[in-house]
């Protein structure tokens, strides 16, 4: 049951993974005036939303590459993986939410730890089950301490909402960690949180990846094939 337990939570994450940005806004999107309502400023608050999820399309791109002849090569984006979205002691609910909302809208799966926050996060999650986003994809881990979830297996990034020296702590436990090479998405403007209006942010959830195609295998010449024969 455990190893069926696993296999379906990786088929659903992967599944979550191959939809677009554009489809995953539209998920997002049901949940939105919920989010808002809890940050204590939901006007604030859905328009900050509402322009994460307005840069969808543009992370739905595909820029075609010059390649050898013979192939195409397509550039594009797609989610890094395993994310922990953190709130910090001093963390206002709306700049851990608009993490929360840029981890999902990029297609990751997200752990959400917020101890100082724990109904918040609980209604936070519950709006976006009911929007139809599945169980698997994200769930809240605030009964365990911080240090020992920086310690999760392939943890991709983890973006922390919270003071200077509390992203500061996190990075050195991180860089003590075996495995992959986890990135810090960090966010300690809790007033204007500039951080998430940066050009590059939902970038910093995303990783780039190039498909290459053979055309000439495909129905090019096929003579090309037996050059290195």
């Amino acid at each position: 049951m455990a190893t069926e337990f696993k296999e379906n939570h990786a088929q659903i994450c992967e599944a979550w993974r191959l939809l677009t940005a554009t489809e995953r806004a539209s998920y997002l999107e049901i949940a939105l005036p919920k989010l808002a309502l809890l940050t204590g400023n939901a006007n604030k608050a859905r328009r900050l939303f509402e322009h994460l999820l307005s840069k969808a399309p543009m992370l739905d791109e595909v820029q075609r590459m010059i390649g050898a002849t013979g192939e195409s090569n397509d550039l594009y984006v797609t989610a890094r993986g395993k994310t922990m979205v953190i709130g910090g002691n001093s963390a206002k609910t709306m700049a851990i939410l608009g993490q929360l909302v840029a981890a999902l809208l990029t297609g990751n799966e997200v752990i959400l730890h917020c101890p100082s926050q724990n109904e918040m996060c609980m209604a936070a999650v519950k709006a976006l089950y009911e929007a139809g986003i599945h169980e698997d994809l994200i769930s809240i881990a605030n009964d365990s301490q911080t240090i020992t979830l920086l310690h999760i297996d392939r943890l991709a990034q983890v973006a922390v909402a919270g003071s200077r020296s509390e992203v500061q702590a996190i990075s050195q436990t991180l860089a003590g960690t075996d495995g992959i090479l986890t990135q810090v998405i960090a966010v300690t403007d809790m007033v204007g949180l500039v951080e998430m209006l940066a050009p590059d942010y939902l970038y910093r959830f995303v990783t780039e990846r190039v498909r290459t195609i053979n055309t000439t295998a495909i129905g090019g010449n096929a003579s090309l094939l037996e050059l290195g024969t």
